[in-house]
């Protein structure tokens, strides 16, 4: 199915030894040639199959020998994982690096392909030096950025832990989350409502001078709760710089999605791109800002 163009010229578990070691061999040594490559990938986490049959009793040394080769295996899948997209995937560019974004369960971004590979060709053209994402749920779309980023840029994640849209994530994921940057990089996690004035106030602290090239808003997806995070950090991004918006597709109205009522509002006011791959689709969407 081709991608739609629409182009406007208006004004807490505990991290088990096995799992440290597979991170460990990531970090050091795919990681590192993910840097030189500009690209990089995430781990996959595949689920692990159940019988919908009715449990029977299971002696308490077997469980833990159970519970040791789900991790073994968990472990297994996530270093092959990468290794496959390390010596294939690179070589495809974005395009790959989108395949390997939503070919696994645990950091699966929820994206349309067509969409983000659209958004990443952008993005690997710009290579923004600084970036705030508001919205991370699995990581997926911040794994992505990490590795689309210059390799010495600040990135910025606010997420809102039990938000209605998905936010929150727990100490292990955090520590994960933070391994997602390239070496140079830097990582900030923040954990909080982006809507207030003491987020606005964390996020300017860590930028100092420096000026948004990239803003992606992907929180809060009622009406009132896009449009303030647009209003509060939309002015963050310096000129020449982008903004993008997700789920700007029409949504049905049971979903509670409000973002398409704020982008039709906005997007004739500045330079944009619309990337919807099926005006039915019924979700999904990135819209694209540019600042002039």
């Amino acid at each position: 199915m081709s991608l739609a163009w629409a182009i406007g010229i208006s004004g807490g578990a505990t991290f088990t030894l096995t799992h440290r070691a597979v991170f460990f061999f990531w970090r050091r040594n795919a990681g590192s040639l993910a840097l030189r490559s500009g690209y990089g990938g995430k781990l996959a986490h595949p689920p692990m199959g159940q019988s919908s049959a009715p449990k029977k009793p299971v002696a308490q040394g077997a469980e833990t020998g159970d519970s040791l080769l789900r991790k073994l295996a968990k472990g297994w899948n996530a270093s092959r994982c990468w290794i496959r997209y390390l010596f294939a995937g690179v070589r495809e560019g974005v395009p790959g690096l989108v395949q390997f974004v939503l070919g696994n369960e645990f950091f699966r971004a929820s994206q349309v392909a067509g969409e983000l590979t659209a958004l990443g060709e952008i993005l690997a053209t710009l290579r923004p030096k600084c970036a705030l994402e508001i919205g991370t749920l699995r990581g997926g779309t911040l794994l992505f950025l990490c590795r689309l980023a210059s390799p010495q840029a600040t990135i910025v994640s606010v997420d809102l832990p039990g938000g209605r849209f998905g936010g929150g994530y727990g100490s292990t994921r955090a520590w994960l989350y933070k391994r997602l940057a390239l070496r140079r990089q830097q990582l900030q996690l923040l954990q909080g409502d982006s809507h207030s004035s003491e987020m606005l106030a964390r996020v300017r602290e860590i930028l100092g001078a420096q000026e948004l090239d990239y803003l992606f808003i992907d929180g809060d997806h009622k009406y009132e709760g896009v449009k303030r995070d647009f209003e509060l950090y939309a002015p963050l991004v310096r000129k020449g710089g982008l903004i993008a918006l997700h789920d700007i597709a029409e949504h049905p109205p049971t979903a509670g999605c409000e973002v398409s009522q704020f982008w039709n509002e906005i997007k004739g006011r500045y330079r944009h791109l619309e990337m919807i791959a099926n005006r039915q689709q019924g979700w999904a969407g990135i819209g694209v800002l540019y600042v002039d």
